[in-house]
């Protein structure tokens, strides 16, 4: 592992060591054996002085294991580092840990430095060939991704004329996402898809083929692979199968956090809103999928959650938004919504959020013609409302 080495020394050591020649000198030339071999002495207590901080500290490694630590805002929780000490043993250390103030130390004293970042200091000793491990209890403040920034080990001389500082010049892999809040969002209520799905109701134009609820009478026009051909044998007619009738029911979360040639000052609002959808999804058991215009180097050239359920998937899409921040590189959103629609990404309810301009209104308007409901997240009275896009509805009570 890679450290930069700082050596800060007593600033008397060079007029100490200035004294002490002029010393040896002088007993040398009374012939004083006794203050000669005391210059001896001390020129080599500053050799092993010299010595000592060259090689101190050597040797010292921080655990590469990728570990990162979930939670919610005001929850606890322990961050551990792993250490391992090839070298001299190390007594009386200090670790500084520097990172933003997403979380805040509950035991260890810290201070609040530049660009919301915080500093923590960390009594640390260590044997040779000795393995060790860094807890720091923190409490979430607020949603985001926690980083280590800088990392710095203070190391003093055992005799106090000197320290050696090792700057960390490599990422430590462990991190901290704190999941956003959720805000309640008042939902206009759904109407029936027009698409083939597994979603049972009383009417619809769809079955759910993997659930037969009976047999009738054959007609002419019934497909051949829908006879039932047991209860044909067993009644002496034709029969064909009777299945439930369903419909498609899946949600597509569309958020725009760019506003013009920024990002949107509502950022933080829109998050807690969207967390606050996934998990009204999960409790009814609803398919969701999650696109942010953000720019991204996987399959798709923004975030894309594909389709999922459950609470693993909403967790999956509470880690997108966690690590959203105002420094992100967006595209323009209305390309994104052609490439979803060029696709076929769109599922049969799309819920967008954000700024809309001319070219995604023209885009949306595209989308709904292929039987798809279009509902738009508003920000009314400091409160989220989900309604049918570019339509009067009344607001749910």
């Amino acid at each position: 592992m890679k450290w930069k080495r700082d050596i800060v020394e007593d600033p008397y050591i060079s007029l100490t060591l200035v004294l002490l020649v002029i010393i040896g000198a002088a007993s040398f030339y009374v012939h004083s054996y006794v203050g000669l071999g005391i210059f001896l002495l001390m020129i080599l207590y500053f050799r092993v002085h010299q010595w000592y901080l060259l090689k101190v500290g050597e040797g010292i490694n921080i655990g590469r294991t990728m570990k990162r630590i979930r939670m919610h805002c005001d929850e606890e929780q322990k961050w551990e580092f792993q250490l391992q000490n090839k070298g001299m043993s190390i007594w009386g250390a200090t670790l500084k840990i520097t990172f933003k103030d997403i979380v805040i130390p509950t035991v260890h004293p810290y201070t609040s430095g530049v660009g919301d970042t915080i500093e923590v200091s960390i009594p640390f000793s260590i044997r040779k060939n000795d393995e060790g491990s860094i807890s720091i209890p923190v409490i979430g403040k607020r949603r985001g991704l926690c980083k280590i920034t800088n990392m710095q080990l203070e190391i003093p001389h055992l005799f106090g004329s000197g320290k050696v500082l090792l700057n960390l010049l490599e990422n430590v892999p462990s991190t901290i996402i704190v999941f956003p809040v959720d805000s309640p969002v008042k939902m206009a209520e759904q109407q029936i898809t027009w698409r083939q799905g597994d979603v049972p109701i009383q009417h619809s134009l769809f079955h759910d083929v993997f659930h037969q609820i009976g047999t009738r009478e054959y007609v002419q026009g019934d497909r051949f692979q829908d006879v039932h051909w047991k209860a044909t044998a067993r009644t002496g007619s034709l029969q064909t199968k009777v299945y439930a009738p369903a419909t498609q029911k899946e949600w597509m979360i569309a958020i725009n956090i760019s506003d013009r040639y920024a990002i949107t000052n509502q950022l933080e609002e829109i998050i807690k809103y969207a967390s606050f959808m996934m998990k009204l999804a999960v409790e009814h058991n609803i398919t969701f999928s999650l696109v942010l215009n953000v720019r991204s180097q996987g399959r798709t050239p923004y975030y894309y959650l594909p389709p999922g359920i459950g609470r693993a998937h909403r967790q999956r899409g509470m880690e997108l938004l966690s690590t959203l921040s105002t420094d992100e590189f967006t595209i323009p959103f209305h390309i994104v919504l052609k490439h979803l629609h060029l696709r076929q990404l769109v599922p049969s309810v799309l819920i967008i959020a954000g700024v809309m301009g001319t070219r995604e209104e023209a885009l949306l308007t595209n989308i709904e013609k292929q039987k798809i409901q279009i509902y738009k997240l508003k920000l009314e009275l400091k409160q989220g409302v989900v309604t049918l896009w570019n339509r009067s509805q009344k607001v749910p009570s």
